[in-house]
């Protein structure tokens, strides 16, 4: 197993060091972006910059190398040429540094010379005790150290956990997924591994108590054997969520000169996620479904849906996703359709069967929360689907914002007191102003334990995976 005590000081340092800060206040420097990133999001220890030149930066004592430093140092970040990366390397093993984040790139992602070069940091890495994150990566995102390298992540701990070979794919997850409620115990951007690889970090999380849910995008394993191994004890006690990047032809050749890894055979893929009882998933949007879908949405104990909400079109469309994605949809029985009747007066222009397309105007009465508890209570289904298409009705956006404000009101009154399983598709974010109204209800409805989806199919897709991997336990 992982030396936990040694991955707990990696995502709990007290002490950082940011190696090749940049000193000038013009020149665009990512040793100096890192430091700042860093400062902003108040990292709870102390911070030292490494410039052989001295001086002071972002109000920091710059000091010429670690050796000068006074105290401690836990973890260091280097932003210098790969060919300085050996001697940093000893020299983080003579200040006992715990482990040291290679951002620099330059290594097996370029060839022969660059496998060299990450070889013999490997091996360095293995003789002297350093830990080494990458190279070619972003490291270590841990909220509760206040340890970021974007300085705009949520600053709250969460339980789910994240590996991902690409740093520019965990800056997207950890954003994607944290405007839908998510937020994370640990996440680490581990690129080429040439030291710290997935199997170490995902064995760490099987140890992990602060972590419940793992995600985790990969173009290459370094252990295939011991990997599946991990991989199945994991997702024995914690969902995993598995994104493969590489897995054709030509995106195998992209992954060989991104992180430098073999991507292997698919097939062999497939079957060693599907056979550890991991889900796999196929896009990055998919991946923040699934790990939204673990955090919030209860397993419904059928595929009977109800589509509730506002739009025809957006009606049949989320019909035909439901289906595609092996859910049904029952007709509603006839008192709760003469209830929907006496309510509007006319049919003309609705849809009343299931889905459901009610009137939007008369959302904010008493009348429609008691007609959304018969739905909501009837036997013939395991789930409620509402629907919020932003950009989908003729209206101005603050006149259905204000429709919608009394839909969601009455769907969480009556979602409490009845506790059907609801998923909610706020789907249709055509415009910009959609997506500004979005960000506001994804709070409101992860603040409710709701899981809140970008389309139906993504929705359904994540759900019957969900469905999938309960029913394999």
């Amino acid at each position: 197993m992982a030396k936990k005590p040694a991955f707990d000081l990696i995502f709990n340092p007290k002490s950082i060091a940011v190696v090749g800060v940049g000193l000038s206040p013009t020149i665009f420097n990512s040793g100096k972006l890192f430091l700042d990133n860093i400062l902003e999001f108040a990292f709870k220890g102390n911070v030292y910059p490494i410039n052989p030149r001295g001086g002071e930066v972002s109000g920091l004592k710059v000091y010429t190398d670690l050796g000068e430093v006074p105290g401690p140092v836990d973890y260091v970040i280097s932003c210098i040429p790969a060919a300085g990366v050996l001697q940093l390397v000893s020299e983080c093993a003579a200040k006992g540094v715990k482990a040291v984040c290679l951002y620099t790139a330059g290594f097996s992602e370029i060839g022969r010379e660059g496998r060299k070069l990450e070889e013999e940091v490997r091996h360095l890495a293995r003789r002297s005790g350093v830990r080494v994150i990458g190279p070619n990566c972003m490291g270590v995102y841990s909220p509760k150290a206040g340890l970021s390298f974007c300085a705009d992540f949520p600053k709250e701990t969460g339980r789910v956990g994240l590996i991902c070979q690409s740093g520019g794919n965990t800056i997207y997850l950890v954003r994607a997924a944290a405007e839908r409620g998510i937020r994370f115990s640990k996440v680490v951007s581990y690129g080429n591994a040439c030291d710290v690889d997935e199997s170490d970090l995902l064995e760490y999380f099987l140890e992990d108590d602060e972590t419940d849910i793992v995600g985790a995008y990969i173009e290459g394993v370094k252990d295939g054997p011991r990997f599946r191994r991990v991989l199945r004890d994991l997702s024995a006690v914690k969902p995993v969520a598995v994104l493969k990047g590489g897995w054709t032809e030509a995106g195998a050749g992209a992954a060989a000169s991104h992180t430098g890894s073999l991507a292997g055979s698919d097939q062999v893929w497939e079957a060693a996620v599907e056979q550890a009882g991991a889900v796999r998933v196929d896009s990055l949007d998919e991946l923040v479904d699934m790990l939204v879908t673990f955090q919030f949405a209860p397993v419904p104990q059928g595929r009977r849906v109800a589509i509730f909400g506002v739009g025809g079109g957006a009606s049949v469309t989320s019909t035909d996703d439901c289906a595609a994605a092996g859910f049904s949809l029952p007709s509603l029985p006839q008192d709760i359709r003469d209830a929907l009747m006496s309510a509007i007066g006319d049919e003309a222009g609705t849809i009343l069967r299931n889905p459901i397309d009610f009137p939007p105007m008369l959302s904010s009465n008493d009348l429609y929360r008691d007609l959304l508890r018969r739905v909501f209570s009837w036997e013939g289904i395991d789930l409620v689907l509402f629907q919020v298409p932003l950009r989908g009705i003729v209206l101005t956006l603050p006149v259905a914002q204000a429709i919608f404000d009394a839909q969601i009101d009455n769907i969480l009154t009556v979602r409490d007191e009845c506790r059907k399983p609801l998923a909610v598709i706020m789907h249709y974010l055509a415009t910009g102003e959609g997506w500004q109204a979005a960000s506001a209800y994804h709070q409101r409805f992860a603040g409710a334990g709701l899981p809140v989806y970008l389309s139906t199919l993504g929705a359904m897709k994540a759900i019957d995976r969900y469905m999938r991997y309960q029913q394999s336990r």
